[in-house]
Formats: structure tokens, C-alpha cells, sequence
């Protein structure tokens, strides 16, 4: 059975998913069935910035790249902020405001709110995935947490469990210049995909959180933090009573599912929307371009295949085709996009 395989290659410009531009139910490759490894986490360590952190909160310019607020006020901490700052910064690492705690690994880390007594206050992290998870399939999920200790202006006091993972299918992102703009609410799920059932009480440590669980449905974000209610978490209160847990997380990871990413099926430009498709059944090579397009695809030999222009879209037959690998050139209002597939017996 002829296998079909779509792969990025290189786009120039900035690429951004097509998140409804076909029908969902289309199934766009096939492949043989090899263990990946890709980390459907993007910017999984949270190293990836747009500015150095200057303040707490999740404000602009004080967030990882591809990462929102899902709710309230979490913070972003990054070794860079010392030298722009001070030593006393309260967004630095090791040192800040709420630990004194080396990342895991790389330069920078996130914290949330997991616990308070007597109120229902949360913060969560989240991001859309690299692709949507595959129904059916099974997912490993891991992250590193270390209860927060020994900062410069607050205190932790007291730990919990229930820290963990939640994929949705819908964006709660507070994506307003600062969380002093509140964002859609996110209730209590009293539900996770993963969670530390165990009390994480270590404050020198990275504790490793991790489990696997079967997709049933197609997640497109990740978000972390506690989402059940005060009365279904345990805790150990602090010296004096109270519990308030502030967990600092790190090395966030994504892996499983049968096929490569789906993101190397269908790309979008920045202010150009194209998209690039194959079909198994039938065995079809399908682009689209809003606007006019040219288009060429060359065998891996060099030898033209089929050239052509359109409006809107164009469906290429690809049955009959030689079994090897095949480059896409798409220029579509003067983007180029550039991938290769491969028809395997």
C-alpha cells in the first residue's frame, strides 16, 4: 500500500497553523507507524522571549513566548532580569521574589498560585500545541515543579497536590497587555489529564510529574496548574497553619501519536492565507492561496513534474506518480513556501 508523507521543509516569512481553514474531518496523511518523539509543547522550557521579564504578572513583555495568563496573574522568571533589574529583581533566576531556585534546566521558569486557605483563588499557564492531539491515541505528559521557598518578597507556606496538566479544546488566553484586564474565567474542572496526587512539599528539587493518557478528543491547548476545588486537594499546612502553595514549573513535555505533527500538513502565512494538503483517498495534492498562485514540483531527481498557476485552489492527482520524494515550490502574493513529499510502495 502506497504510503503518502508531507514534510515541512522551509517557509519564508512568519507561519502560523490554519486553524479552520479545511474541514477537520478530512484525513490528510498516512503514515507508517514509527514512535516520534517531538514535544507538541511549543517553547516547552519557556527559554524562548520576546523582552527580558521587568515585572511580576503575566503583562507584555513579562510572558514566554506562546504562553498567556489562562487565568489571574502568574509570573515568568528569567535569568536576564538580574543584569537588567538588579539582584533583588523579583522576575530573576535563580533569585526572585518568590525562591531562590536554578531552572531545571536552561535559564527560566513559571510560577502559579496552586493553593490558598479559605479562598478559590487559581493561576494557570497555557498555550496552544504545536498540532491537536489524535483521538485515540496515546500521549506521555510530563513536567517539573518545585515548591517555591526563600525569595526576596513573598513566602510560601504550606504545599499541596493536584498540580497538573489540562487539554482543552477551546483558548482561555488573557491576552489583554496585562492581567489588571481580566480574561474569560475558567471554573474549576475538578479534572485533569495529569496531576501529582502526591503532596509536592520540595523545596530544593525539581519534582518529576509524569503519566500517559489516551486522547479523546482533539486537545489543541495545554494548561497547567491545580483545577480542582480546595475541598478535593490535600495540603500540609505551614508552621503557623495556613496554606498558601506557589509552585514554580519547568521543562513542560508533550510526546506520543502514531504520525509526524500534523503542522507540516497545513501552514498559513502572517498576512497571506495558504495552505498546503495531501491526500490519501483519494491520492490527491491539493493547494490553496487566497489570491493568484504559481506552483512547480519536482521529483527529488530534479525532473519537473508539473507546473501550473490558480485562483483560490487547485487539486492535483498524484495516482500514477513514481514512489520517491517530491518538492512543492508555492509562491503564493510573492510568499514562497517550500515542502517535500514523499509517495512510498
Amino acid at each position: 500500500m502506497r504510503q503518502l508523507k508531507l514534510i515541512l521543509l522551509r517557509a519564508i516569512g512568519k507561519l502560523y497553523r490554519a486553524s479552520a481553514f479545511w474541514p477537520v474531518y478530512s484525513l490528510l496523511i498516512a503514515l507508517p507507524s514509527t514512535v516520534h518523539t517531538q514535544n507538541l509543547v511549543p517553547n516547552p522550557g519557556f527559554e524562548e522571549l520576546e523582552i527580558c521579564p521587568y515585572a511580576i504578572g503575566f503583562q507584555l513583555g513579562d510572558r514566554p513566548r506562546d504562553w498567556f495568563s489562562w487565568n489571574q496573574s502568574p509570573d515568568y522568571f528569567h535569568s536576564c532580569a538580574q543584569p537588567v533589574n538588579g539582584a533583588d529583581t523579583m522576575v530573576g533566576v535563580p533569585l526572585n521574589g518568590w525562591a531562590y531556585q536554578p531552572a531545571w534546566e536552561g535559564e527560566a521558569y513559571v510560577g502559579v498560585y496552586a493553593f490558598g486557605t479559605a479562598e478559590s483563588y487559581r493561576e494557570y499557564v497555557g498555550a496552544e500545541l504545536v498540532c491537536p492531539l489524535v483521538v485515540g491515541q496515546t500521549y506521555n505528559v510530563s513536567f517539573r515543579a518545585n515548591l517555591a521557598r526563600n525569595g526576596t518578597t513573598w513566602n510560601s507556606g504550606g504545599a499541596c497536590n493536584n498540580l497538573g496538566v489540562l487539554f482543552t479544546m477551546e483558548s482561555n488566553a488573557w491576552t489583554a497587555p496585562s492581567t489588571s484586564t481580566p480574561g474569560p474565567a475558567f471554573s474549576f474542572r475538578d479534572h485533569a489529564h495529569l496531576y501529582s496526587q502526591e503532596i509536592i512539599s520540595d523545596t530544593a528539587n525539581w519534582v518529576l510529574v509524569t503519566g500517559s493518557f489516551v486522547a479523546d478528543s482533539a486537545y489543541r491547548h495545554i494548561v497547567l496548574g491545580n483545577f480542582f476545588q480546595n475541598g478535593l486537594t490535600d495540603t500540609i499546612p505551614s508552621e503557623i497553619g495556613y496554606v498558601l502553595a506557589y509552585y514554580l514549573i519547568d521543562s513542560v513535555s508533550v510526546t506520543g501519536g502514531p504520525v509526524d505533527c500534523p503542522t507540516t500538513m497545513e501552514e498559513v502565512a502572517s498576512d497571506v492565507r495558504r495552505a498546503v494538503h495531501l491526500w490519501q483517498q483519494p491520492e490527491m495534492l491539493v493547494m490553496a492561496c487566497d489570491g493568484r498562485a504559481t506552483y512547480e514540483v519536482y521529483h527529488i531527481s530534479g525532473a519537473r513534474v508539473v507546473a501550473g498557476s490558480f485562483t483560490s485552489g487547485v487539486q492535483l492527482s498524484v495516482e500514477g506518480w513514481a514512489a520517491g520524494v517530491y518538492l512543492v515550490n508555492l509562491i503564493c502574493a510573492g510568499e514562497v513556501e517550500r515542502l517535500k513529499f514523499a509517495l512510498e510502495r
